[in-house]
């Protein structure tokens, strides 16, 4: 059998169910014949009325997605807008409803200046709320960032996606722990670090760097995707490997983990003008056979393989 098909006259009868269910005071039976006359014919008087039932039996994002369909008619009229208001409100759609709740406050010819009130009020208990919820779930990811060293690596990169959510004061607490501690991963180390840099964190940091500790100040420092020289080098396997594209995504990879490691200190070790030259080492990695013009002396291949062998060796230790 096919899919009953709904006569308009099944409009009326559905919100005569509707009208005697509310009079009952079962708002729940109710909405399910406004939904079955609203899918007939999708007044915006039916809209206004299911908004309002959801909204009163807690089934607030139902109740927004359904007032969003109509929001020039709710806005129209200040008394949907109230309604309308009251649903973003309990979706915490803060800056909408302030943005509405602001002007009614400011409009000298605002009839429900009470009920605006009333929802200005509600509104900053929402913002208290949700300020609250925050600081509690930031304070959470504190905890759990103070004892990364404790984590396996696969653990501590999981971990780590939650810094970039913390304020700055939340990552200057947290750097001088993890900064200089031996059992949290170089390349999160080297990632907290970056993400200081790009904030523009003042301050001096003691920095953990392979088997010295270095100072560091992240406000004087690119964040590595900003690095001229890390970006030099990258431009410049990318300008070998264009038309390669399995090999340069084996060889970026390696690059990327490379220049992390070496971060924040890159031009330490990679001087101007060698960028070509890692990226050749690199490549010959994957692929032996792989040659420019102009091949490297013997001294400079063995410096950038000594570093190479160096960084790996201390990924080594985490595995």
């Amino acid at each position: 059998m096919g899919e009953q098909i709904e006569f308009p006259k099944n409009f009326n009868v559905y919100m005569t169910q509707v009208m005697t269910h509310l009079r009952e005071g079962n708002v729940v039976k109710a909405i399910d014949f406004m939904k079955k006359a609203y899918a007939i014919k999708a007044e915006d008087t039916l809209n206004v009325l299911l908004v309002s039932s959801l909204l009163q039996v807690g089934e607030y994002e139902e109740a927004l997605a359904l007032a969003d369909e109509k929001d020039d008619f709710y806005q129209t009229d200040e008394k949907r807008l109230l309604i309308y208001v009251e649903v973003l409100l309990e979706n915490h759609q803060i800056l909408q409803a302030e943005k509405h709740i602001k002007a009614q406050l400011e409009n000298k010819a605002v009839k429900y200046a009470d009920s605006w009130e009333r929802l200005d009020s509600r509104l900053t208990e929402v913002k208290r709320a949700q300020e609250e919820k925050r600081r509690k779930e930031e304070e959470q990811t504190v905890r759990e960032l103070y004892s990364l060293a404790s984590l396996n690596t696969l653990e501590q990169f999981s971990k780590m996606k939650a810094v970039y959510s913390l304020s700055n004061d939340r990552l200057k607490q947290l750097a001088p722990h993890l900064l200089v501690n031996p059992y949290v991963h170089p390349l999160v180390r080297a990632t907290l670090f970056s993400l200081l840099a790009e904030r523009g964190i003042e301050g001096t940091y003691p920095y953990l760097w392979f088997d010295e500790i270095k100072e560091g100040s992240p406000r004087d420092t690119f964040s590595l995707e900003e690095d001229p020289t890390a970006k030099r080098t990258s431009d410049a396997l990318e300008d070998y490997l264009s038309k390669d594209p399995s090999l340069y995504q084996l060889a970026k990879n390696e690059l990327d983990t490379l220049l992390l490691m070496l971060y924040p200190y890159v031009d330490d070790v990679i001087e101007q003008g060698e960028e070509k030259s890692w990226v050749m080492t690199v490549i010959q990695t994957f692929d032996p056979a792989f040659n420019e013009e102009n091949s490297m002396d013997k001294e400079k291949t063995s410096h950038i393989t000594g570093w190479i062998e160096k960084i790996h060796s201390e990924l080594l230790r985490f595995e």
